[in-house]
């Protein structure tokens, strides 16, 4: 049987922007309130304030307080306050640099900021860390590849978002505008 190639082409349709995610952070009552602001994705502008205070007055370990500036970082993207928002992921990986989730939150501003593969390189060191929800990762670095043109990579990592998180509809949209073929003994 030969081998077969698969060549992805991708239809007109602009890919969706790239999302941050929120970084898990228990320790303390307000870092924890910030943490499920970030999580919930509604009112920023609150949950900036709760993140905010926890900075000020929580005793935070290292760990949560990188964890809190990522947070932090989550909510000002949702406010669309980007630059803010890539200050504090920048903040979070200097503070606890083993954390991968502020990699990926990078990456996503670097998309917005179209700086394509510095984003990449963000999202990899994040995904090669670990992090709270690869699936935000794997979509992200998708839609850099997508920008970049680079269509097999963004093909593969459409569908590694689906394999960590099938429900993931942002994803099962865009693998709707690649056309599969195959092509017969090309390796």
């Amino acid at each position: 049987m030969k081998v077969q190639s698969v060549l992805f082409a991708l239809a007109l349709a602009l890919p969706t922007a790239a999302s941050a995610q929120i970084i898990v952070s228990t320790s303390n009552a307000l870092a924890h309130n910030c943490f499920l602001a970030a999580k919930a994705g509604v009112k920023p502008r609150e949950g900036l304030r709760l993140c905010d205070a926890a900075l000020r007055n929580d005793p935070l370990n290292i760990r949560d307080r990188a964890a809190t500036y990522g947070n932090r970082g989550v909510l000002q993207d949702l406010a669309n306050e980007v630059e803010k928002a890539e200050t504090d992921f920048r903040t979070a990986i200097r503070l606890d640099p083993g954390l991968g989730d502020p990699y990926v939150n990078l990456g996503s501003m670097l998309i917005r900021k179209k700086q394509f593969d510095e984003a990449i390189a963000q999202i990899d060191k994040g995904l090669a860390l670990g992090m709270s929800f690869p699936a935000v990762g794997y979509y992200d670095r998708a839609l850099a590849y997508d920008y970049l043109g680079r269509y097999r990579e963004a093909y593969r990592d459409y569908q590694k978002t689906l394999e960590h998180d099938p429900g993931f509809k942002l994803a099962s949209d865009r693998l709707k505008d690649f056309v599969v073929t195959r092509t017969p003994g090309q390796s």
